[in-house]
C-alpha cells in the first residue's frame, strides 16, 4: 500500500489542506491546467483564501506516494478563484498564463512566423527566446485588442503546433517532432481502466481540405487523403502548395493508421505527460502491440487516490 503526499505551494502560502487536484496537460490545447478543490467548510469562509491569494500568484503542485517520491505536476500561476457549490476552486495555467497581456495594435505585411512571434513575446514584457521549426510568411497580420494569448492561439489553430515555454524559449513545432520519455504500459499489470478501440488503416479513411486565404480574398484549397470517409477542412496560414500538402499529411497521419484509439487509466507511477511515447502490451493479442504519441494527460489525486488518463494520438511503431 502506497502513502498518498502532496506539497502545493501559491503565492507565499502552503497547502495544509486539499480535497483534490486535477492537471489536465495537452499538445492539442494552448495551455496547460489545473484545477485545485479545496474543502470549503474547513476554511470557514471562501474571503480568507481571496484575502491571501490573487490572482497572477505563482503556483507549484507536486504530488505522489511517500515511498517513491513525489514528482512536480504543475507549475505556473493563479489565474482565478471560484467558490461555487460550496467548495473553493483555484484555476491555474501554466506560463502561457504569462502572454495573456495586450499588446499593441498592429498592421503587418510580409511578416515571417519567427518574427511575429518575436513582436508578440516583446509586448508582453517577456524575455523568452524563440526556437520555431516553421518558417511561413504572413501576407499580412493584423493585431486588433489582443492579448498575446490570441495571437499564439490564432497560430495554433492554423498550424495544430505544439506550443510551450521550456527552459526560457517560446516552442513551436509541429506534432510528434520533439518528443520526450518512453514510458510502458501492460493491459493486464498497470492498466486500470482502457477505453480502447483497434481498428485497421483502411477503416479509417480520410479526405482533408486545406484551405487558404490569398491577399484578393479568394480561397485555395489543397486535397490531402483518401476518398470514401471523413472529410475534414482545416485552415493554412500559407499558400504555397508545398506548405499546405504538408498540414494536409500530417492530419492524415494524425487519423489513419493500423493501431489504437481512445485512452488508458493507470496511477501515478510511471509518470507520463504529453508528447511521451507509449508503448502497450497486451499478452492476449500481441500482433496490436504498439508505440503511440501521447495527445493529452489528466491527473487526479485526492481522498480516492492518484490516477493518469492518457489519451494516444498517431502510431509512432
Amino acid at each position: 500500500m502506497y502513502t498518498m503526499a502532496y506539497d502545493i505551494s501559491i503565492g507565499n502560502y502552503k497547502l495544509g489542506m486539499l480535497d483534490s487536484v486535477e492537471v489536465h496537460k495537452s499538445v492539442e490545447l494552448l495551455a496547460d491546467t489545473a484545477v485545485i478543490t479545496l474543502p470549503g467548510a474547513q476554511y470557514n469562509a471562501a474571503l480568507e483564501i481571496e484575502d491571501k491569494l490573487k490572482r497572477g500568484d505563482k503556483v507549484c503542485i507536486k504530488f505522489g506516494y511517500d515511498e517513491s517520491g513525489i514528482e512536480e505536476e504543475f507549475s505556473g500561476w493563479l489565474q482565478r478563484i471560484s467558490t461555487d457549490g460550496g467548495d473553493i476552486k483555484l484555476h491555474c495555467e501554466d506560463d502561457l498564463f504569462l502572454f495573456r497581456k495586450e499588446i499593441p495594435n498592429e498592421v503587418m505585411k510580409k511578416v515571417k512566423l519567427d518574427d511575429l512571434l518575436k513582436k508578440v513575446v516583446s509586448g508582453c514584457g517577456l524575455s523568452l527566446s524563440i526556437e520555431c521549426t516553421y518558417s511561413w510568411t504572413y501576407d499580412k497580420f493584423v493585431i486588433n485588442n489582443a492579448t498575446g494569448y490570441d495571437v499564439l492561439k490564432k497560430v495554433h489553430e492554423e498550424c495544430g503546433a505544439d506550443i510551450y515555454i521550456s527552459d526560457g524559449k517560446l516552442h513551436i513545432h509541429p506534432p510528434g517532432e520533439k518528443m520526450y520519455d518512453e514510458r510502458f504500459y501492460d493491459l493486464a499489470l498497470n492498466v486500470e481502466e482502457e477505453d480502447l478501440t483497434y481498428r485497421r488503416a483502411e477503416d479509417k479513411k480520410v479526405k482533408v481540405v486545406v484551405k487558404a486565404l490569398l491577399p484578393d480574398g479568394k480561397v485555395k484549397e489543397v486535397e490531402v487523403g483518401s476518398t470514401g470517409g471523413d472529410k475534414i477542412e482545416i485552415k493554412c496560414p500559407t499558400s504555397d502548395d508545398a506548405s499546405m500538402k504538408a498540414r494536409g499529411e500530417l492530419e492524415v497521419k494524425r487519423r489513419t493508421f493500423d493501431g489504437y484509439e481512445g485512452s488508458i487509466t493507470g496511477w501515478l507511477i510511471p509518470m507520463c505527460r504529453p508528447a511521451d511515447s507509449v508503448t502497450l502490451h497486451d499478452k492476449d493479442y500481441p500482433y496490436k502491440d504498439g508505440t503511440y504519441f501521447v495527445t493529452s494527460v489528466t491527473t487526479s489525486f485526492g481522498k480516492d487516490g492518484g490516477k493518469r488518463k492518457i489519451e494516444l494520438g498517431f502510431r509512432l511503431s
